[in-house]
């Protein structure tokens, strides 16, 4: 009877990371790994290497000097993930595919088989961010500040607690989300996804300031092996477990 309690509290914790009824559950394949992609469970940290698949609820992230690559293809989505990103894939939201806790990634959606219209949104500590067919980048950061840069479409932006209306964000543009704050207003970013995957950040955020490219995200190499890397094979092996 001693054990009761940690049963419970592990039973709890089981319920608590599955997927709410009524949510659609997807697999998200491994299409890329530079150095180190972790799932986090019971039993520590697990590897994944290129072919595995994880499912909604899962927690992963990126190791030091590392990037990723994951494909929904029953969402048309795929997902740059670089250095020191951690984030949850869609747990008990509608619509969510994935929950950015920290570090930064680029998202590229195309259309929806079958001709379906159903939501896809990324969220942030600070923001959820809504497509329909489009590349952007979005980086997290250790404070749940959010920035957000559109390469192709346009991104529907909203802060987490609806401060603000929903700001539309077109192809060339980004704007930041404050924790707490309402999205800024859009500005030119002069990045392209390339830039992007190698690094660069924007500069200047003040009001009336345009944004510069700046090099920043040192020890972020993800993009050219992400990208080069997404049409290679795999077998679709569960991770371990």
């Amino acid at each position: 009877m001693k054990n009761a309690p940690i049963a419970l509290i592990m039973v709890l914790a089981a319920l608590s990371a599955a997927p709410t009824p009524g949510q659609k559950v997807f697999e998200y394949e491994v299409t890329a790994v530079k150095r180190k992609l972790l799932l986090e469970s019971p039993d520590g940290e697990q590897q994944l290497q290129v072919g595995d698949l994880a499912h909604s609820g899962d927690i992963l992230r990126t190791g030091s000097r590392s990037s990723a690559e994951l494909s929904v293809p029953a969402r048309a989505a795929r997902f740059h993930l670089d250095a020191k990103t951690k984030f949850r894939l869609a747990h008990d939201r509608p619509g969510v595919l994935l929950e950015i806790e920290r570090g930064s990634l680029r998202a590229v959606f195309g259309a929806l088989p079958g001709g379906q219209d159903e939501e896809r949104l990324v969220t942030t500590p600070s923001a959820v961010l809504a497509v329909r067919g489009t590349e952007y980048g979005v980086e997290v950061e250790k404070d749940g500040d959010t920035t957000v840069a559109v390469f192709e479409g346009t991104v529907e932006v909203r802060d987490l607690g609806g401060i603000g209306e929903v700001l539309r964000v077109g192809a060339g543009q980004s704007t930041r989300i404050r924790r707490g704050k309402q999205a800024s207003a859009p500005q030119a970013h002069g990045l392209s996804a390339g830039d992007w995957d190698r690094g660069r950040r924007m500069t200047g955020q003040g009001q009336g300031g345009g944004q510069q490219p700046s090099g920043l995200g040192a020890g972020r190499q993800s993009g050219g092996a992400s990208s080069r890397s997404s049409s290679r094979g795999g077998g679709s092996k569960r991770h371990g477990g």
